[in-house]
C-alpha cells in the first residue's frame, strides 16, 4: 500500500503531471515514426535510394539549422524572464526578421557552391532552396514551443506538438502510399506540418501581442555575439554524442557490431528524451526565480533536487522497459548490446545534470565563458574519442562518451561556479532591499 500511495501522490502532483505531458508529447513523435518504419522501409513505397535521399536531406537540414537559429531560441528564453513585455516583443520580432535574412543568405551561399555540392555530395539543386526554407520554419516552430513553455501553457505545448506530428506523418503517408511520391512525399509532409504549425503560431502571437513593427538593430549585433558561442557549444554537443559513426568509420569497425551498438544507442538516448522533457518544466521555474530575485542557495538546491528525483523516478521504469524489449521483442543477437545501452544511458543521465547547471550561463548570456567551455570541451572530446576508439573500437566509443561527459561536467562546474554564486548573491541583495 505504501508504494501505491506514493504513486497516487506523484500522479496528483501538478509538477509530475506537467512533466508527464511534456514526456508524452516528445515521445509521441518518436512512437509514430517507430510504428511507420515497416512502411518507410517497404521498397514498394520508399526504395533504398529514397531513404538515401532522405538521409542526405535530414543531415543537411540538421547541419544548416544552427546557422539560421544562431542561438536566438536560447536567447529569447532568457529574455522572456529578464525584459518587460514591450521590450521582449521587440526582441522577439527582431529575431524572426533576422532569421529570415539569414535564410536568404544561406540560399545564396548554397547557390554559389551548387556545383561543388552536387559533384562531391550528390546535393540535388532543389535542396538549395528547400533546406534553408525549412530550416527557417524549424526556427519559427522552436520559438513557438519555447514561448509556450515559458508561459507554462502545458496543454498548448501538447496541442502544437501532437498536432505537428499528426500532420507531418499523416500527409507523408498519404503522399507516399496513395500518390507514390517517394522521398518527395516525406519532405512535403515535414514542410506542410511546419507551415501549418507556424501559421497557428502567428495567430497565437497576434492574440497575445508578441509581434510588433519595431526592429531593434542593436539587438541583432547582440544576437550575433551570443550566437557564435552557442553555435560552438552545439558543435561540442555533437562531438560528445553524435560522432560515433564518424570515428568508428574512420577506424573501420566491424559493421555487424556497429549495428548492435547503434540499436543500444537508440535505446540509451531515451533517457535524454526524458531528461529534456523534465528540463522543459524546470527551466522556466529556475529563470522565473532568478528574474524575480527569489533564487537562493536553498531554492536552487531544492529545484535541482526535484529535477534529479524526477529524472531518477522516470528513468528507472524506462530502463526496465528497455530490458523487457531486449528479452521479448528485439532479436537475441542484439543482447550483447545491453552493456552499451547502460553506458549510453548513464552518459545521457549525467549530461542532463550538466544541462541544468548550464542554464545559469545561458540566462546571463555569458558569451566568453560558453565559448571557453565549448572550445576546451571540443579539444578534449576529439582527443579522447581518437585515443579510445582507435584502441578499444566500440567499447572505446561508449566509454569516451561517458569520459567526455564527466570532463565537461568538471569544466562546467569550474566555469559556472562564480556565475551561480553571483546570481544567488544578487537575489539575496534584491530580497533584502524589498524587505
Amino acid at each position: 500500500m505504501y508504494i501505491v500511495d506514493k504513486i497516487k501522490i506523484v500522479v496528483n502532483n501538478p509538477a509530475y503531471r506537467s512533466v508527464g505531458t511534456y514526456i508524452f508529447t516528445n515521445f509521441f513523435s518518436k512512437g509514430v515514426s517507430f510504428l511507420l518504419i515497416p512502411l518507410f522501409t517497404n521498397p514498394k513505397y520508399l526504395t533504398p535510394t529514397d531513404n538515401g535521399m532522405l538521409s542526405l536531406f535530414s543531415s543537411n537540414l540538421m547541419l544548416l539549422t544552427p546557422f539560421i537559429c544562431l542561438g536566438m531560441v536560447q536567447s529569447a528564453t532568457a529574455d522572456y524572464f529578464k525584459k518587460t513585455k514591450t521590450d521582449f516583443t521587440a526582441v522577439f520580432t527582431t529575431n524572426l526578421v533576422f532569421s529570415f535574412f539569414l535564410s536568404l543568405m544561406m540560399v545564396l551561399v548554397l547557390y554559389l557552391l551548387r556545383d561543388i555540392l552536387q559533384q562531391k555530395f550528390d546535393f540535388p539543386p532543389s535542396f538549395i532552396y528547400i533546406i534553408p526554407g525549412l530550416a527557417f520554419l524549424v526556427f519559427l516552430s522552436e520559438q513557438l514551443f519555447a514561448l509556450v513553455r515559458n508561459r507554462n501553457e502545458v496543454k498548448n505545448y501538447a496541442f502544437f506538438g501532437i498536432g505537428k506530428t499528426l500532420i507531418e506523418y499523416g500527409v507523408s503517408v498519404v503522399l507516399i502510399v496513395y500518390f507514390l511520391e517517394g522521398w518527395v512525399g516525406r519532405v512535403w509532409g515535414i514542410a506542410i506540418s511546419l507551415i501549418v504549425i507556424n501559421l497557428l503560431g502567428f495567430v497565437y502571437y497576434q492574440k497575445n501581442n508578441y509581434v510588433t513593427f519595431k526592429i531593434n538593430i542593436q539587438h541583432v549585433w547582440e544576437e550575433i555575439k551570443f550566437g557564435i558561442p552557442v553555435f560552438a557549444f552545439q558543435f561540442c554537443v555533437f562531438l560528445l554524442g553524435s560522432t560515433n559513426k564518424i570515428f568508428l568509420a574512420i577506424f573501420d569497425v566491424d559493421k555487424y557490431k556497429l549495428g548492435i551498438y547503434a540499436v543500444a544507442c537508440v535505446f540509451g538516448s531515451l533517457i535524454g528524451t526524458i531528461a529534456q522533457s523534465i528540463l522543459l518544466y524546470a527551466q522556466p521555474k529556475l529563470y522565473q526565480s532568478i528574474s524575480a530575485g527569489t533564487a537562493t542557495l536553498s531554492s536552487v538546491k531544492k529545484g535541482f533536487g526535484s529535477f534529479v528525483k524526477m529524472l531518477v523516478f522516470i528513468s528507472i521504469p524506462c530502463i526496465l522497459f528497455v530490458f523487457l524489449l531486449y528479452h521479448t521483442v528485439v532479436n537475441e543477437i542484439y543482447m550483447e548490446g545491453i552493456p552499451f545501452f547502460l553506458l549510453v544511458a548513464l552518459s545521457s543521465f549525467i549530461w542532463n545534470l550538466n544541462n541544468y547547471i548550464f542554464l545559469f550561463l545561458l540566462y546571463h548570456k555569458e558569451k566568453k565563458k560558453i565559448l571557453t567551455l565549448a572550445l576546451i570541451s571540443i579539444g578534449c572530446s576529439l582527443t579522447v574519442n581518437i585515443i579510445m576508439v582507435k584502441n578499444f573500437m566500440i567499447w572505446g566509443d561508449a566509454l569516451s562518451g561517458l569520459i567526455n561527459t564527466l570532463i565537461f561536467g568538471v569544466l562546467l562546474f569550474i566555469i559556472a561556479r562564480k556565475v551561480i554564486i553571483q546570481t544567488l548573491n544578487k537575489s539575496l541583495a534584491a530580497g533584502a532591499a524589498n524587505r
